[in-house]
């Protein structure tokens, strides 16, 4: 006992700590996870303060330059996140109103902006407030996940009802009844987005299933079998899903017509299917480019020649998809606007979309535009007509935009010209034409100076309607006479003038215009001449056509001398050219050698000599080509040399000395056959030196670039040998001795064999 109390009061021992260790490495990991969490709360906190100081900071800044610039976005998001960060729900309000006043916001702004109204929609006013911020989210951008919240938020309300309302039946008919209509205004809005419309019906679907278990009847359970079906034939990706769950309802509630029913539903899922799978492959592409525009437009005009489920409301919804990730993109507003005029010219369709589309591009001139010419097509009011043109002119990036400004100025004067009756001209209504021309002039003077429009669009149209719609030829001509002042050097303002007066039947005129414009230094003179000699062929006497031809080979003779003299200028300076490239040329090749003696100096007197000589030769084959190739030419071929003289710095010592040798008979030679020898680098050889075989007798194969042929062993394991003086003076002239090779085994014939396939 006394034994066994021994060995095992040891082993108590040691079993203690060994089930205590455990308990203890627990309580300090908690302890110290505790800590941790302590040290990130803290650090949190702290960063949360230094955030709201430098909130408090920045605020006064951002509300002052808001003040001074009302229309710019940046200004009005970064107040509205620091009103976020600060938690002022008053000021954050009203920021997200004044910024919703003159843009549109985006998806996340909005569900913050909702977020934030759903903690006071428990009463009645809260709740319309919220469902109003709902209906603006809806005007602004096709947004599903908005969709999602306002359906989470109608079932919520369902549910309480629901449990509110007990055991009286005619009191939740009215509660199904408003909550259907509800949850169908999402589903109606959401039906022809292809991708994702199922997120929101799929809510719509289960809603309608859960009725039917609670009034269970066979009305309750055609209708629902009629929203299925109704589903089952709309376009949209997941309709397979769709036919799945139709199935488990007829099996719930209808399995003894289970086959009836599917064989109907099959039909209608069958096309839908066929055509589901055609977008796919754009709705793919789409995902793959990251919602790319241009994958946009494809998908788009794909839409529209679409034969399988084709419909105008699938292309608008895939315009919807795409202004709301490019929402300032001025050509795809203007798509989608020309889109509706073209196939869907519906009035209420088009005032949305272009109040939508000047929302987000306010500085866009043809948007404005179309949004007048869709208001006038409404029938407004001129007062309503002037509060569009005023608007828009209110914008600076338009008024710093000339296109722009131009096309919203002409848009404004078309309006006025469409409300005067040329039948019946009233003075009250040419008078606003008139002021609207002079308006239009002004802002362009005001904008863009004296010369305003390079291309006098509105000096034009206000010359062409006072000449040729009211009679007054005096004003016209004043106008013209301002343009030619104006741009006198251009042939084509010289033209428009002379067409104006030949649709005023004013030839006289006409003829003076021409001797005028003969006179001045034009940008393109021979335009004039071609339409002098026209004008003369269709409407000149004999008289006019001698002195207009009289005056067309003077100022092509005075041409003619100023373009010889420029083409000589140019000649000159190219010539100048040339001669810098070679002067750099020379340069640089001096600069070489220089380099080569310096960091090598193993170049004897023989190599320094020659290398002198082939530079001189490289340097006169290169002046004769630089007069063929010219300038350019030049110095791709001063960069092609260096790469081709870069050999030459690596020399053996046993060529060198090979060369010394018999100087006098390769100087001899070279007269003759050789040209100078180019030596294999070490990096190539590891032979000391390598034989060459004169130039005519080399064959095509073996030439290099020195008028050598290099001399290397045919069997790789085998070194090259230095060749003797016998072999330097005496060349062989004959092939190259092939040492016998080691005879093939069928092995190796089947290895060539698989090497061959």
């Amino acid at each position: 006992m006394e034994t066994f109390d021994i060995i095992d009061s040891p082993m108590k021992q040691q079993e203690t700590p060994q089930q205590e260790t455990p308990q203890k490495v627990d309580t300090a990991l908690e302890s110290a996870d505790s800590k941790t969490e302590e040290q990130s709360a803290d650090d949190a906190a702290t960063q949360e303060a230094k955030a709201t100081l430098e909130a408090l900071e920045e605020l006064p800044v951002v509300m002052e330059k808001l003040e001074q610039d009302t229309e710019n976005y940046e200004l009005h998001v970064r107040l509205i996140t620091l009103l976020t960060t600060l938690d002022f729900p008053d000021q954050l309000e009203t920021a997200r109103q004044a910024m919703h006043d003159i843009y549109p916001l985006s998806e996340a702004m909005w569900l913050a902006w909702i977020n934030d109204a759903k903690k006071q929609a428990d009463t009645e006013q809260g709740e319309a407030y919220l469902l109003s911020l709902y209906d603006e989210a809806e005007k602004d951008y096709l947004f599903i996940s908005v969709w999602k919240s306002y359906t989470e938020f109608i079932l919520e309300k369902f549910n309480v009802a629901w449990d509110k309302e007990g055991e009286e039946e005619e009191s939740k008919h009215v509660l199904v009844e408003t909550t259907r209509e509800a949850l169908l205004k999402a589903v109606r809005a959401t039906h022809h987005h292809v991708s994702q419309s199922h997120e929101i019906w799929n809510v719509y679907g289960e809603f309608e299933v859960r009725i039917l278990k609670y009034f269970e009847s066979p009305e309750t359970l055609s209708h629902v079998k009629q929203v299925y079906l109704n589903r089952l034939e709309a376009l949209h990706m997941e309709c397979e899903q769709t036919f799945n769950a139709y199935s488990n309802l007829i099996g719930a509630y209808d399995n003894d017509h289970y086959e009836a029913n599917m064989v109907e539903a099959n039909k209608i899922y069958a096309k839908t299917k066929e055509a589901a799978n055609e977008r796919g492959v754009f709705e793919h592409q789409l995902i793959q480019s990251g919602y790319a525009l241009d994958t946009f437009y494809e998908y788009i005009e794909n839409e529209k020649i679409a034969k399988k489920k084709f419909s105008l409301n699938a292309v608008r919804n895939l315009y919807e998809r795409a202004v709301a990730i490019y929402c300032t993109d001025v050509g795809l507003w203007n798509d989608y606007v020309l889109f509706l005029v073209e196939r869907a010219r519906i009035q209420v369709f088009l005032e949305a979309i272009t109040l939508r589309a000047v929302r987000n591009c306010p500085w866009s001139g043809v948007l404005w535009s179309h949004l007048a010419r869709v208001m006038e097509s409404g029938h407004r009011s001129p007062e309503q007509m002037a509060d569009i043109f005023d608007r828009a002119l209110e914008s600076k990036p338009l008024l710093s935009s000339l296109e722009d400004l131009v096309t919203l100025l002409k848009a404004k004067c078309d309006y006025e010209r469409r409300r005067i009756d040329w039948e019946d001209v009233g003075e009250e209504d040419v008078m606003d034409l008139r002021v609207a021309f002079e308006e239009a002039m002004v802002y362009i003077s005001e904008a863009f100076g004296n010369h305003g429009d390079p291309y006098y669009r509105i000096e034009k149209y206000y010359a062409h309607i006072e000449g040729n719609k009211l009679g007054n030829l005096k004003k016209a001509r004043e106008l013209w006479d301002v343009i030619i002042k104006r741009h006198g050097k251009q042939a084509e303002a010289w033209i428009q003038y002379i067409e104006f007066e030949r649709e005023c039947g004013d030839e006289q005129r006409c003829l003076s215009l021409f001797k005028q414009a003969m006179e001045k230094k034009l940008d393109y003179p021979e335009r004039i001449m071609n339409a002098w000699m026209l004008f003369e062929h269709e409407n000149g006497s004999l008289d006019s056509m001698q002195t207009a031809l009289v005056r067309i080979n003077k100022a092509t003779k005075l041409l003619s001398t100023h373009w010889l003299a420029g083409l000589a200028e140019q000649e000159a300076l190219d010539e100048k050219m040339k001669e810098k490239q070679m002067a750099l040329k020379v340069k640089k090749s001096a600069h070489r050698r220089k380099q080569k003696a310096t960091k090598k100096g193993t170049l004897s007197a023989t190599d320094a000599a020659t290398d002198a000589a082939t530079d001189i030769d490289n340097a006169t084959e290169t002046a004769e080509e630089v007069e063929e190739m010219g300038a350019v030419d030049a110095i791709e071929m001063s960069e092609t040399s260096e790469a081709v003289e870069a050999p030459r710095e690596v020399r053996t010592q046993g060529a060198e000395a090979s060369l010394k040798r018999n100087a006098s008979q390769d100087n001899e030679a070279k007269d003759q056959v050789f040209k100078k020898p180019r030596l294999v680098p070490k990096a190539q050889s590891s032979a000391p030196n390598v034989g060459m075989v004169p130039h005519r007798m080399r064959s095509a194969r073996g030439r290099g670039r020195g008028g050598t042929r290099l001399v290397m062993s045919r069997d790789p394991k085998k070194p090259v040998e230095a060749p003797t003086d016998k072999d330097t003076q005496a060349p062989t002239v004959g092939p190259s001795v092939i040492p016998p090779s080691a005879p093939k085994s069928n092995n190796d014939f089947r290895a060539m064999l698989l090497g061959k396939k």
